[in-house]
C-alpha cells in the first residue's frame, strides 16, 4: 500500500469511527477578498498588482477551505513578477481539538525557476491554543511534490511537513497572523523548503479593512541560476463576509 493510500484509508477510518461533533453546529460559509494596486511613473515606471480570495465552509465537523492568489509586477515596461497560486483543503474533526486533513495546491512562478509546482498534503492538525484573543494550530504530516522547472527538469519527491498558524485579535476585526511551513525533502538529504507569511489587518468598517503582509519563500536547492529566497510585501484592501 502506498503512502497516499495509507493516509486516505486512515482518514476514512477516522471519519467513520469518530463521534459526531456537529450535532448542534450550524453550517457557516465565509469569504475574504484582497486587492492591492500601485502605478508609479516618472524616473521609474512601476506597476504592481496583488489579488487574492479565501472561501471557507464548516458544519462543525467538516471544514473546507479554498484560496487563490496572484501577484504581478512590471518595472520600466518589463515583467518582473508573475506568481499564481491555488489551494484547497478538507479537515475532519475526530476530537474537539484534533482534525485529520488532506489537500492540494498548485503554483506557477517562473521568476523563482518553475513553471508549475503541485503539492499534495495530508496529516493531523492540533488546536494547541483556543482562546478569546489567540489561536494556534499545528500541522504534522506528509507532502508529495511534482515540480516542472523552467529548464525542462521535472522532479517528483515525498516530503515531511510541519506547519503552524497563529492569530492574535486586537479587536473583533483587527488581528495579526503568522503562518509558517517547513517541508524537508525525504528523497534528497539537505534539501528543504520554508514558507512564512506575516499579516496585519486593521478595520475600516465591519466588513472592510486594510491588510499588509510580508511573505518569505525559501528553497535550499532552487533550480540552477535562481536564488534561494523570495520576499513579497503586499498591501491593499480586504473585504470579509
Amino acid at each position: 500500500m502506498t503512502y497516499r493510500h495509507t493516509v486516505v484509508a486512515a482518514l476514512a477510518v477516522a471519519a467513520l469511527s469518530a463521534p459526531s461533533l456537529a450535532q448542534d453546529a450550524k453550517p457557516k460559509t465565509t469569504f475574504t477578498g484582497d486587492l492591492g494596486y500601485v502605478d508609479a511613473t516618472g524616473n521609474t515606471r512601476l506597476t504592481t498588482l496583488n489579488a487574492g480570495e479565501k472561501l471557507g465552509y464548516t458544519d462543525g465537523q467538516w471544514t473546507l477551505s479554498q484560496l487563490g492568489a496572484y501577484v504581478y509586477g512590471q518595472t520600466n515596461g518589463t515583467s518582473s513578477a508573475n506568481q499564481l497560486r491555488f489551494a484547497g483543503r478538507a479537515d475532519f474533526a475526530f476530537e474537539s481539538r484534533f482534525t485529520g486533513f488532506f489537500g492540494a495546491s498548485y503554483e506557477r512562478n517562473t521568476f523563482a525557476g518553475f513553471n508549475s509546482r503541485v503539492d499534495e498534503i495530508a496529516g493531523v492538525s492540533w488546536k494547541a491554543i483556543v482562546a478569546a484573543d489567540d489561536s494556534l494550530g499545528l500541522d504534522v504530516g506528509g507532502d508529495l511534490t511534482q515540480e516542472a522547472d523552467v529548464s525542462g527538469v521535472n522532479q517528483n519527491y515525498p516530503a515531511a511537513r510541519a506547519a503552524g498558524n497563529y492569530r492574535h485579535f486586537f479587536s473583533k476585526t483587527a488581528y495579526f497572523q503568522q503562518i509558517a511551513e517547513y517541508l524537508p525533502n525525504l528523497k534528497t538529504s539537505g534539501e528543504y523548503r520554508v514558507n512564512t507569511e506575516s499579516s496585519l489587518v486593521a478595520p475600516i468598517s465591519a466588513h472592510i479593512g486594510i491588510k499588509a503582509s510580508y511573505a518569505i519563500r525559501y528553497d535550499s536547492r532552487p533550480p540552477a541560476k535562481f536564488g534561494t529566497t523570495d520576499r513579497v510585501v503586499t498591501t491593499g484592501i480586504q473585504i470579509s463576509f
